[in-house]
């Protein structure tokens, strides 16, 4: 009886496999690839202030992403970007945990537009302040008091100050 091929495990790469970010994070990481390796469409898929937001979420990396931030998104091109990062960062793995924005919608609109008349900021600007403030008593109470100087009454100032769940 002839010997059969031993059959292929796990998924087939097609031939018009794009590199996505993760595949770019890991050549920068891990695998330690080499520009020159890409294919040109492989490299117009690099993004830089996609690289940086990603790597940003590793709390050994984000001081040096942000210390590199201002060269790699601008004064350097991809290549250059992706030579530094894969040329600098310790070859290994990195579970990157995407943070995104909870409090969108968790305050009072017209809380958040008095937010951004006081500090002559945009609605979103305002949030950020808002989640800022939110995490201590004290900063709640700050804002207690910036809504204060618009002359609003105490019943007004407590159903603004409320946090939808």
């Amino acid at each position: 009886m002839a010997k059969q091929p031993p059959k292929k495990t796990g998924r087939k790469k097609s031939a018009t496999h794009k590199v996505g970010i993760f595949d770019h994070i890991s050549n920068i990481t891990d695998k330690k690839a080499k520009w020159e390796d890409y294919s040109e469409s492989d490299a117009k898929t690099f993004e830089p202030f996609m690289i940086n937001r990603f790597l940003s979420m590793s709390y050994d990396l984000i001081e040096f992403i942000n210390l590199f931030q201002k060269y790699t998104l601008g004064k350097l091109g991809k290549r250059e970007t992706f030579k530094l990062y894969a040329g600098i960062l310790p070859k290994q793995k990195y579970y990157l945990k995407y943070i995104k924005s909870t409090s969108e919608g968790n305050y009072v609109p017209e809380l958040v537009e008095y937010i951004a008349k006081y500090f002559e900021s945009s609605k979103t600007e305002a949030i950020d302040y808002l989640d800022i403030y939110y995490k201590t008593d004290e900063g709640i109470q700050e804002v207690r008091e910036i809504i204060e100087k618009y002359g609003l009454e105490e019943k007004k100032i407590t159903a603004l100050l409320k946090v939808k769940k």
